[in-house]
């Protein structure tokens, strides 16, 4: 079934990673019995590391449906009720006093009255917080991390609101039932069961990730997090591939790493969703689904991302039998989204998708798949807001204290083309990340920082492929300040 297809992505994943300007691009496609796999580019430019579908990435929010099956064990061995009251299954006074009371499905449903908290960022060097100790310890604190906390942790429960804190405590519910650590019960629970031998929470990775302005790209600031049931897992397009191959095998009626009906209550619609997909989008438990109007080509999986480097795009078809995952290892900086519509991994498993119900084209484009210089040179100056924006986003909106390693970011920056890139000024880029973090988390001082760049800045953004002559800065919506 998976030849054409393949044959396919081979032809079209080295044209797709050059015009998306995304350094490397893994996809894995499998079927029940299958699973074949496809990668283009580099996993490291600066040490042309081939980028392979076992080259081990953040995986970013794939992490969140690891803890849902995690969970759902527990609830297939009698411990615990998907309507369980959370604080019925935490140490008492854990979430503090006074908290609105909510279920453990509100909580994997993304209706559990948590903001955001993109990743709860951290420096590598960091020690490793168990689960249990951090959830008490941002409840006590009570704000989101988003810029400093300008906004409460906690909103009222019920409504939509994406928040990988919110899956954290459901893994902090994991780790306090199963009696063990979090990241244990995971690897022997689902990464050992579904042979992902090269995955793991919080360990080593194998591929560099890239802030990305136009096709210049630069090393992501190393980070891990603090909320790793919601963002922590690193794995391959490969590994990934082999949990959705078993759940495609219970989405049959075979017993995998959960029962079938454990799978259809993760995957039954719970609320609507603000879509990034075009189509009308729903939360699941842990699971992000497609509108079940589609029919036979329903689908299920999750958009995850790790700031600031690395997308990834993951989808079951059950009807069809089929599953893809992808990886690319791009940041669009001048875009806060990099949407499925427009990033390579978005597009690799679509198209599969596409191609597996109504046949790979006859023709694929004649233009070859070599990097091309489609954005700006890097000037001195353009160096100087490069190196503020990745210093707003890592020291402000992620609000990491500590210095970045500046000369390791600079000596790994490439061109993806091939131009002229004497311009690339490291140390005035150095100079950006240091006016950035002497005002950061500070939203309203990041925002005006980002006005005085001025016209010029505002007009490099657009050539690097904003959608607006702005400085690109979320300050809005994490903040509720004025950009």
């Amino acid at each position: 079934m998976l030849d054409d297809v393949m044959a396919a992505l081979d032809a079209v994943l080295p044209r797709l990673a050059a015009v998306t300007g995304t350094p490397g691009v893994a996809v894995a496609v499998a079927t029940s019995e299958e699973l074949r796999t496809a990668a283009t580019g580099f996993a490291d430019l600066a040490a042309s590391t081939p980028m392979t579908a076992e080259t081990v990435a953040p995986a970013g929010s794939l992490t969140k449906p690891v803890t849902g099956l995690a969970f759902a064990r527990l609830v297939e061995a009698g411990a615990v009720g998907w309507d369980t009251p959370v604080d019925d299954v935490l140490p008492a006074g854990l979430r503090g006093p006074g908290a609105a009371p909510v279920t453990t499905a509100a909580l994997a449903a993304h209706r559990g009255g948590y903001r955001s908290d993109i990743v709860t960022a951290l420096a590598p060097s960091a020690p490793v917080e168990p689960i249990l100790d951090y959830v008490r310890r941002r409840h006590g604190a009570g704000r989101a991390v988003e810029y400093g906390g300008a906004l409460p942790l906690v909103a009222q429960p019920g409504p939509y609101s994406y928040s990988s804190f919110g899956i954290g405590v459901l893994g902090g519910v994991v780790e306090h039932l199963a009696g063990e650590p979090y990241e244990a019960r995971v690897d022997r629970e689902v990464f050992a069961a579904a042979g992902m031998t090269g995955t793991n929470v919080n360990g080593a990775v194998g591929a560099t990730g890239y802030t990305a302005f136009g096709d210049w790209c630069v090393p992501s600031p190393p980070l891990r997090t603090a909320a790793y049931p919601g963002a922590g897992m690193n794995t391959s397009a490969a590994d990934f591939a082999r949990l959705l191959q078993s759940l495609l095998r219970t989405a049959r009626g075979d017993r995998g790493l959960v029962g079938p009906d454990s799978l259809a209550a993760m995957t039954t619609p719970r609320v609507e969703r603000p879509s990034p997909h075009g189509v009308r989008s729903f939360s699941g438990l842990t699971f992000e689904l497609a509108d079940p109007d589609l029919g036979e080509d329903w689908w299920w999986g999750h958009t995850a991302a790790f700031p600031w480097g690395f997308w990834w795009e993951a989808r079951v078809w059950p009807h069809r039998d089929l599953a893809a995952v992808a990886v690319g290892n791009r940041w669009d900086m001048a875009r806060f989204h990099n949407p499925a519509t427009r990033s390579a991994p978005g597009l690799a498993v679509d198209w599969a998708g596409r191609w597996a119900r109504s046949g790979a084209p006859a023709k694929l484009p004649d233009r070859d798949g070599g990097p091309r210089w489609t954005g700006p040179r890097p000037t001195p100056e353009s160096s100087r807001w490069m190196g503020v924006l990745v210093g707003e986003r890592t020291h402000g909106l992620l609000g990491v204290p500590e210095a970045l390693p500046v000369a390791e970011l600079t000596g790994g920056a490439r061109s993806l083309g091939g131009g002229d890139a004497s311009g690339w000024d490291p140390a005035a880029f150095g100079r950006g990340v240091a006016q950035a973090r002497a005002v950061a988390p500070d939203p309203a001082a990041l925002g005006a920082l980002g006005r005085e760049l001025g016209p010029a800045a505002a007009l490099w953004m657009l050539e690097c492929g904003a959608s607006s002559a702005d400085v690109t800065m979320p300050v809005g919506f994490y903040a509720g300040t004025a950009r």
